[in-house]
């Protein structure tokens, strides 16, 4: 992690100090004082070593998804790190005798617990100092992440407000093709049967920050249709489903993940009949996967590229598990996380009143 000038110096400076202090210890008067003059670079350099320590602990819990603010997390990251700098600090001192840069004698067992005691005294200090300066940063990242997926989620909404078209007046129109299309022509009733199915979920979906497994999947069915009627045989769909219909019911995602997934595959990849582009839709009862070869087009499209990261700040919102992307060469696949239902409560009726 980057830090700010001052923070060096405020380090340097705290070796100063811890220098001083040492040899104010030693020394019982002031005729005895005496401060070797790399005895501050030293500590600075072991002060640092603490904190490249500590970032890298925080940096490999972040990247796990284990990341928090609780006291607990970074008192764990404090005794993490001790064995590690104490092993660094041996090796460092070891090549500096080596090098007749140091010197250093462990000849009896008090030598040895008084150096171990001293280095741990050292870590224990500058990490207890450095535990609020990395608690407050990882606060503001957090912070500023919340921030931006209220503001991506907001900007989906004022976009949802920006494209709505009256529903009623929508499917009355839908109802009216529908009545003037003949009997015998099934292929354009099916049509407009699945682009109402469509509209509908959407319009019903939209009011909710997450809907079941099963309804994303039943929409990803009739877009899949119509880009299939739409297309032909350029796009060819595949799922593997192993959830469940009852965990379908229970799993929950955000509403038109499939759809972005689905027009970000089309949008972005060449398809022929000759070539077709197989997506593969994988269903786990711990994610939803979309996976396909990649074949990108010579002129990317237009547009604002802000699906996948729109969809990764509207996950943020709802759970701490991240959205997967993972690009090839040859493939392209996104996993998202599915969400578990939160527990309904009974509700408790307030007993009717006494007749008079």
């Amino acid at each position: 992690m980057r830090k700010p000038p001052w923070f060096y110096l405020f380090v340097f400076g705290l070796a100063v100090l811890l220098a001083v202090y040492t040899r104010l210890t030693m020394a019982v008067r002031w005729e005895d004082f005496y401060l070797f003059p790399d005895a501050p670079f030293w500590l600075f350099l072991e002060a640092l070593l603490v904190v490249f320590l500590l970032d890298r602990l925080h940096l490999r819990a972040t990247g796990r998804g284990r990341a928090s603010e609780r006291a607990g997390y970074y008192f764990g990251l404090l005794w993490r790190g001790a064995l590690p700098f104490v092993g660094l600090l041996q090796l460092l001192q070891g090549a500096l005798m080596l090098g007749h840069v140091g010197q250093g004698d462990y000849g009896s067992w008090y030598e040895l617990v008084r150096w171990l005691a001293s280095t741990l005294f050292l870590y224990l200090l500058v990490g207890g100092v450095y535990l609020p300066f990395l608690y407050q940063q990882h606060a503001g990242q957090v912070r500023l992440a919340l921030e931006q997926a209220e503001k991506a989620a907001t900007q989906a909404r004022l976009r949802a407000l920006q494209q709505h078209v009256d529903p009623h007046f929508l499917f009355n129109n839908l109802n009216i093709l529908a009545s003037l299309i003949e009997p015998d022509n099934g292929a354009a009733l099916d049509y407009v049967s699945h682009l109402a199915n469509l509209y509908r979920y959407l319009v019903r979906a939209g009011q909710r920050d997450v809907v079941p497994v099963a309804e994303e999947l039943a929409f990803a069915h009739d877009y899949q249709f119509l880009l299939q009627r739409r297309f032909g045989s350029a796009y060819q769909f595949a799922e593997d489903v192993q959830l469940p219909a009852a965990g379908q019911t229970e799993r929950l995602l955000p509403p038109g993940v499939l759809q972005e997934l689905l027009t970000n595959a089309v949008k972005h990849n060449l398809a022929s009949r000759q070539q077709p582009l197989l997506i593969r839709l994988t269903l786990t009862p711990e994610a939803l996967r979309l996976e396909h070869p990649r074949r990108l087009r010579p002129v990317p499209p237009a547009g604002t590229g802000s699906g996948l990261p729109g969809l990764r700040a509207r996950l943020a919102l709802l759970t701490d598990l991240p959205l997967v992307v993972e690009e090839t060469p040859e493939t392209f696949a996104v996993t998202v996380p599915l969400l578990a239902a939160l527990p309904t409560l009974p509700v408790a009726h307030a007993p009717a009143p006494a007749g008079r």
